[in-house]
């Protein structure tokens, strides 16, 4: 890990590395840059990044873009030719080289340090998406150490245009997933002339941007299940009142926190924890992005109406820190709270928090909690359509509870030259092996123009409903 003070100066510093169980050879290292860009003096902060050289260079590269935001780019490298991304990113590396840097406060890069799931305090993150103490500690280190002001969106983006000039490609291909497509988005309006093409998988698209825990997404992913559920045979025995019970467990959360079983990884003792409804939707809103995941929640919903919170317990730790391992969370809560929290809709926010099971609780959560952060907001325009003829390419699920389709949709009226790919069933993520061959299509040809988008609409395959937690990893 590089040091938060170490001594960085401007520019490249790359040397060889091997990346992956194939131990692929890379270059890896940092990128000098200063943190204020627009007086270009003051501190350097070291942006870590590795580049994957193609097997035949023709001197053209794919940015792989972390999501979030708060994911590291590199945290990629080690699966990404190693067939854990699909067979496109290992044909594509036949001519392009791929670079992952990890955008600034992410990953290894002048990172901040706050820990929002302490290990040996579950009854903290059982009960508040945002612990009120640890967010205003957080708030007061990562203002000694970092200028909060310059690590959002546009100096990010502008960050990985700046590498690109320095690594000598005249254009790069975009590829992100969620975030990484607000991020890509950006690029595009940003550095149009530098971009030769766009994969947007699971769109947050500027000026149509989802409500923080998107409750209409997650009502119309968890309505979709409950129907998968009703038509699958193997479910419907096991779980013929899912929906009812389903209902019957939130009229305990409305009651109150539900007292849970979870493990305190310090300790590895189990303890009794408060569970609270804000954190129970939006945790349940964070399985329904897989339907992997998704296939545990009749049996986790049907064990907690009959009184074994055990299942849930244990379902609800293993999502929260899975998040919070992925995501730095200062990270996300300085671009979050600059780039996206000023530009909710009351209206919207009403009429969403009315039709959905998760009401506006993590809304109200995210607004508190940026409130206490006080970072500046981005300027209107920020939140604007973008405007491109460059060529794009979506990925869109039906059930996607983060990310829903219709606001990838509504992006396209915009993108003259961008076609979407709507996957029936599809979580947030919806790529399929027909998806892939599309984005090779799609990268090679440099255009979204003559893609078949509807052969891939039915690809999905739902996989079987969980009757047990014995394929669950273990909560670490």
């Amino acid at each position: 890990m590089i040091p938060l003070f170490a001594s960085i100066s401007l520019g490249l510093h790359l040397k060889t590395c091997a990346v992956g169980k194939p131990r692929i050879s890379a270059r890896c290292g940092t990128y000098g840059v200063y943190e204020n860009p627009d007086s270009k003096s003051g501190r350097v902060i070291a942006l870590h990044l590795i580049v994957i050289p193609a097997k035949h260079p023709q001197h053209r590269a794919i940015a792989e873009i972390g999501g979030g935001p708060g994911q590291a780019a590199t945290d990629f490298a080690p699966d990404l030719l190693s067939g854990g991304f699909g067979k496109t990113r290992i044909m594509l590396h036949d001519t392009y080289d791929y670079v992952m840097m990890d955008d600034r406060g992410m990953g290894q890069s002048y990172q901040f340090r706050c820990d929002f799931t302490p290990r040996g305090d579950p009854a903290s993150y059982f009960r508040y998406l945002y612990p009120p103490a640890i967010l205003a500690a957080c708030r007061t280190s990562s203002a000694a150490t970092h200028d909060l002001r310059w690590y959002n969106t546009n100096a990010a983006v502008d960050d990985l245009d700046n590498l690109r000039a320095a690594l000598g490609y005249g254009k790069i291909v975009l590829d992100g997933g969620s975030y990484g497509t607000m991020f890509s988005l950006v690029y595009m309006r940003r550095h149009p002339a530098h971009v030769e093409s766009a994969i947007l998988d699971s769109v947050a698209p500027p000026g149509f941007q989802p409500l923080p825990g998107e409750p209409l997404g997650a009502q119309n992913a968890l309505t979709d299940l409950f129907a998968k559920c009703s038509k699958n045979s193997a479910c419907h025995k096991n779980f013929p009142l899912f929906e009812q019970h389903f209902q019957a467990l939130m009229k305990r959360f409305d009651a109150g926190p539900v007292n849970v079983p979870a493990e305190n990884l310090v300790t590895k003792n189990i303890e009794t924890v408060a569970l609270s409804k804000e954190v129970f939707v939006d945790s349940l809103r964070h399985v329904l992005y897989s339907p992997d995941a998704s296939a545990y929640v009749p049996f986790m919903v049907e064990r907690a109406y009959r009184g074994d919170y055990a299942p849930l317990g244990r379902i609800m730790q293993l999502v929260i820190l899975s998040f919070s391992t992925t995501l730095n969370m200062g990270a996300w809560l300085n671009y979050a709270c600059a780039d996206m929290t000023p530009f909710i809709s009351e209206a919207q926010v009403r009429y969403a928090a009315a039709h959905s099971f998760t009401g506006d609780l993590r809304i109200r959560a995210q607004q508190q909690a940026c409130a206490a952060w006080n970072v500046a907001p981005m300027p209107a325009s920020f939140n604007d359509p973008v405007r491109s003829g460059l060529p794009a390419l979506m990925i869109l699920g039906s059930d996607d509870p983060a990310t829903p389709a219709r606001y990838g949709l509504a992006a396209l009226k915009y993108l003259p030259n961008a076609r979407a790919v709507l996957v029936t069933g599809g979580g947030h993520g919806p790529d399929t092996p027909c998806t892939d061959a599309l984005e090779l299509q799609f990268v090679r040809a440099q255009s979204a123009k003559g893609l078949d988008v509807t052969k891939c609409s039915a690809t999905f395959k739902l996989p079987p409903f969980a009757t047990s937690l014995k394929s669950l990893p273990p909560v670490q």
